[in-house]
């Protein structure tokens, strides 16, 4: 994986007048401001629009939990199926049945803000949403006055009982590896602001919730440094974080630190890092994350590729890369396939303790032809992962979240209804978690 591309606003929101985020991978975000009822703005950027609420139902959301246009679902608790594993321990420990999961993100679309994952079809477990951007230079937690988007989009993934995640993503708005900022200061305050209101804003409810930090970002300082250690890696914590004033200024201190503020100020959230399994050689990886502190976190996010295969074989805008093949060969026969994956990831979870979820995974059809057209790449993800849960399951994982990470991937409106139908099926005989 190489570094990713600037994010731009689109043209319609130029024409709004709204600040450019930064450089970065996702945001589909949305800007809404209550105290300038009666109109809620739109903040686009060059992935996927999440159209902002108008005052009046984000208000509802707030006092009723449910997105407008959808009644509140009774959640019962789910049954044990008896796994004793970390998978189905942290599964249980969320209130979601020990099978492997399935969650959708990155589709909160549509004229009321309701995400496709509660109108689909099939119950998902889990919702995610990215949180980009840094506190005073129009971050996410301008998106709703104090950070209330967290809230707001808390409340409804929990109405359609599923359990929400946000993807922190917040060390990219000057370049993803952009080694410097881990030492400048108001860079660095900043930092730890947005992550500590999140964790605020999640912590407000005692109810389960899963938080990722910074997707790349820990497979880029690892590239950046080869040969060093996390805890030779300068990284400011002491003095710009709150409540970690006794720790180290490293990459390790600032895992301590992530962990000690999450355990404090958001019992109930899961905490995540990712882990780029193109950083190094997997072993090198395992041990860089663990120089981090991985094992004291809840969970290992994972990703197989961030966009369709197919727009990579189309060399469409912004999937120009020089890399490749990136289709899956079914039958396992040569690179890439499932098989090779699952080998890194099993090393991974076996190197960690954690429990692995994927995460972003791609939603594109199948097809005999490489390429395809905006809206409508091929891949074949889908089919080969639902088709091999139970070696998901072996290999350490927890759950697997499905949503394009570029604009104009393949979603659930364009699949052709591919996703309800395999997630259908496997809820009709799901994979237990040991």
């Amino acid at each position: 994986m190489t570094a990713f591309e600037a994010l731009i606003l689109s043209p319609p929101a130029a024409l709004l007048g709204l600040p450019a985020i930064g450089q970065g991978r996702a945001a589909a975000s949305a800007r809404l401001e209550l105290p300038m009822c009666p109109t809620a703005r739109r903040l686009l950027s060059a992935l996927l629009p999440l159209v902002a609420l108008g005052c009046e139902d984000a208000r509802k959301l707030l006092d009723d939990g449910a997105p407008p246009g959808l009644d509140a679902l009774d959640c019962a608790a789910a049954r044990p199926l008896g796994g004793r594993g970390p998978a189905a321990q942290l599964a249980a420990g969320m209130g979601l049945p020990d099978r492997l999961l399935v969650g959708l993100g990155n589709d909160a679309v549509g004229r009321r803000g309701n995400a496709l994952a509660y109108t689909l079809g099939p119950r998902f477990d889990l919702h995610y949403l990215y949180l980009v951007g840094l506190p005073g230079r129009s971050g996410w937690d301008e998106w709703n006055p104090g950070g209330r988007f967290v809230d707001i989009q808390a409340k409804a993934a929990r109405s359609q009982c599923q359990v929400p995640m946000f993807t922190l993503y917040a060390m990219a708005v000057d370049g993803e590896a952009n080694m410097a900022a881990l030492t400048d200061r108001a860079y660095m305050r900043a930092w730890w602001q947005g992550y500590t209101l999140a964790l605020d804003r999640l912590g407000r409810s005692p109810e389960p919730s899963i938080l990722h930090v910074e997707p790349d970002f820990w497979g880029f300082v690892q590239q950046r440094n080869p040969g060093r250690a996390p805890d030779e890696i300068r990284v400011l914590v002491a003095d710009v974080a709150e409540d970690c004033g006794d720790v180290p200024d490293t990459l390790a201190g600032m895992g301590a630190c992530l962990v000690r503020q999450a355990r404090a100020r958001s019992p109930g959230t899961r905490l995540g890092l990712h882990a780029s399994t193109w950083a190094g050689e997997t072993a090198e990886v395992v041990a860089f994350l663990n120089g981090v502190g991985v094992r004291e976190t809840d969970l290992l996010v994972v990703e197989t590729l961030d966009r369709d295969a197919g727009c990579f074989e189309a060399r469409a805008p912004d999937c120009d890369r020089a890399d490749g093949p990136w289709y899956w060969d079914a039958d396992e026969r040569s690179a890439p396939h499932l098989g090779e994956h699952l080998e890194k990831i099993s090393a991974l979870h076996e190197g960690t303790g954690l429990p692995i979820l994927w995460w972003q995974t791609p939603l594109g059809v199948p097809a005999d032809a490489p390429g395809g057209r905006p809206g409508a790449y091929r891949d074949n993800r889908v089919p080969i992962f639902f088709a091999n849960t139970a070696r998901l399951v072996e290999a350490g994982g927890v759950g697997v979240l499905f949503g394009a990470g570029w604009e104009q991937q393949t979603t659930v409106e364009t699949d052709g209804g591919q996703l309800k139908a395999a997630v259908e099926a496997y809820l009709a005989a799901p994979t237990p978690l040991p």
